[in-house]
């Protein structure tokens, strides 16, 4: 089982640290005002007990346990597909206990509007992975 932190903001969690650069942009990217001037409201956070993981891992490891034992329903990941592909694509982990769909992928400037309608109850976690392009990644609406 995976140790997620107790926050009040949806965590962010690093857990590939080959390039410090791709981290810094996604920080920056994530902690930015979308241009209608959304802000996600995020904690960064580093965990070196993933590193190796794979996405199947680290979804397994992240109990559904919102709003049991979680503040927030979701968490994002910056694994090792992230860092390696061009256009660094989050896992987005489901913790909702009373929603069955599995992880996603998703743009760094789309963190903005997942933890907004999420944290709002705008939207469920399913309508942002129905979203996804045919590769798994949610691009926006």
């Amino acid at each position: 089982m995976i140790a997620l932190p107790e926050t009040w903001c949806v965590p962010v969690v690093r857990g590939d640290f080959r390039d410090d650069g791709v981290w810094e942009r996604l920080k920056y990217e994530i902690a930015s005002p979308t241009d209608e001037g959304w802000m996600a409201r995020v904690e960064f956070v580093e965990d070196r007990a993933l590193i190796g993981l794979d996405a199947v891992d680290i979804a397994a490891g992240c109990p559904r346990a919102y709003p049991g034992r979680y503040r927030h329903p979701v968490v994002f990941v910056v694994d090792a597909v992230t860092v390696a592909v061009p256009e660094h694509p989050l896992l987005v982990v489901n913790l909702n206990e009373r929603v069955g769909t599995g992880p996603f992928r998703a743009l760094p400037r789309q963190v903005q509007s997942i933890e907004n309608n999420l944290s709002l109850a705008n939207m469920d976690f399913f309508e942002f992975a129905r979203a996804t392009d045919p590769d798994g990644v949610f691009r926006g609406f």
